[in-house]
């Protein structure tokens, strides 16, 4: 029977001997690599496992958290040994590890950078339920971001989602968050100029009792489409599944209006760690990628349009 060990340092020796067929090496660090990861990364929670067929040991999993938004669970590294390839393990294993970050929950889902070219391995996560996000880090342009969600959950007792009437409430609730997301509104006129206009469209708020932790506004672009004008909530509220939930809202929002399309803008990846998080969030929800406007905005903050079906 496949089981998980976490590794430490009265039973790591028994897995540091594992190994890949040469083919695989070049797709991920060899088991002394992968478990000096879990050191290496520990401020992240890193922990290194042990996967066993009864008592034998067959492969090596390392799990981090990532709090950036979107924030997720990360498989960074996965390897059953050569010996014991083909026989099932590694499906098993994946499904062991997931079924373990499920019960915890900490974030709704997890995250693998796979290499395009490893074929073996896209076919064991895509099998396990991983798809596609779209998204490309500039990094690693070689590899692929695959993502497996967990079913909904609820977002932390005592925070609910809820529209937001009134101009001068929707204006004490987006400046209340925008100025607390300096990373992302850091220029006055700029964070003034959401604030003023959210006033004027749909808004949905998350509420954590009666005090605002987030809002997102809606805006009409065309007789079929919505955009999402802005979203935001407050950093310590981040990978709490807060933004999600308010996404849901406006969705659905925009869905029952009679909108047949939501967009959405940002600032292209690959210009700064703030907005790489917002594009994987959004790709996350569902978005595809669109068209880039190099000087909408300006040429440092080239404008990347998402857009999705409702």
């Amino acid at each position: 029977m496949i089981g998980l060990i976490e590794l430490n340092e009265h039973n790591w020796t028994a897995f540091a001997g594992l190994s890949v067929c040469d083919s695989q090496k070049r797709f991920l660090a060899d088991s002394i690599g992968i478990i000096a990861r879990g050191y290496v990364f520990r401020a992240s929670r890193a922990k290194v496992f042990g996967i066993v067929e009864d008592e034998t040991p067959v492969g090596l999993a390392m799990v981090r958290d990532i709090d950036e938004e979107p924030a997720c669970y990360e498989l960074q590294q996965f390897m059953i040994d050569e010996r014991y390839q083909g026989k099932g393990y590694g499906q098993k294993a994946l499904k062991l590890i997931l079924a373990m970050l499920e019960r915890e929950r900490k974030y709704g889902c997890a995250e693998v950078c796979v290499n395009r070219d490893d074929a073996a391995a896209l076919h064991v996560y895509e099998k396990a339920g991983f798809r596609d996000t779209g998204y490309i880090d500039e990094s690693v342009p070689d590899c692929l971001n695959l993502m497996y969600s967990f079913a909904p959950g609820a977002i932390p007792s005592g925070i609910t989602v809820e529209e937001v009437r009134g101009a001068e409430e929707k204006l004490r609730v987006s400046r209340k968050v925008l100025e607390a997301l300096t990373d992302w509104f850091g220029i006055p006129e700029a964070r003034e100029g959401y604030i003023s206009e959210s006033a004027e469209h749909p808004m949905f708020a998350a509420l954590d009792g009666e005090e605002p932790i987030g809002f997102i506004c809606l805006k009409e672009t065309g007789s079929a489409t919505a955009e999402l004008f802005v979203l935001g909530v407050l950093p310590e509220y981040h990978g709490k599944g807060v933004g999600r939930r308010l996404f849901e809202a406006a969705r659905s929002a925009a869905k029952q209006a009679g909108y047949s399309f939501l967009q959405v803008k940002t600032v292209k990846t690959g210009r700064c760690p703030e907005y790489d998080a917002t594009n994987r969030f959004y790709v996350a929800m569902g978005f595809s990628q669109f068209e880039v406007f190099p000087t909408l905005w300006d040429e440092r903050n080239p404008c990347q349009i998402y857009v999705m079906a409702l």
